[in-house]
């Protein structure tokens, strides 16, 4: 994810994204202190500094496997991992500003995140972008790591659960079973 975060996250202090080894020392240190969970100053790639005065304590911080982000001191830090992440958008705000809405995988459920970029709207696109492709390398890559094999044991269940159901033939059944117990020769 490194590499997406250098391509996709400029370096442009005008919009409060700052790359290491760019990252302002006070500002890392108290976005960290403020909102940064579980992150070390040596993990962070990137920050977003949404704060009009400057302090860095709202905003994001990027590393290669995740992301924290808080919009206020009145809301509670989100750590999201790249590979959760199911939907990216941006709307721009009703008077100003833009909004990244989030949808997450979390265990079972989805749940819609928000980050706020009304003091930097310009900003907006940069994130969107890069998280976009964080999210789609990290679905390219949980393929690639599936492999092409076949998980004999669940589609020997779904054929079971077809069986029961009549949809398929014991005629049937027994030739698919057959033919997933056979040796690939390749």
């Amino acid at each position: 994810m490194e590499d997406l975060l250098r391509r996709y996250i400029p370096n442009a202090a005008g919009l409060g994204l700052y790359v290491e080894p760019h990252i302002p020392l006070e500002k890392l240190q108290n976005a960290l202190e403020d909102f940064g969970v579980g992150l070390e100053a040596s993990e962070v790639i990137a920050l977003y500094d949404a704060t009009l005065m400057g302090s860095a304590k709202d905003g994001a911080l990027f590393a290669k496997d995740r992301f924290v982000f808080q919009n206020t001191d009145l809301d509670a830090p989100q750590t999201i991992r790249y590979e959760d992440l199911v939907r990216v958008t941006t709307r721009r705000k009703f008077l100003s500003g833009r909004k990244v809405f989030l949808d997450v995988n979390q265990g079972q459920a989805t749940v819609s995140l928000t980050v706020d970029f009304s003091g930097k709207p310009k900003a907006a696109q940069y994130v969107t972008r890069f998280l976009h492709e964080a999210m789609m390398r990290s679905i390219n890559e949980s393929h690639a790591d599936a492999g092409s094999a076949t998980d004999a044991d669940a589609v020997i269940g779904a054929l079971d659960r077809l069986l029961e159901k009549g949809v398929l033939s014991l005629t049937d059944y027994e030739r698919l079973v057959d033919a997933l117990e056979e040796p690939n020769e390749s």
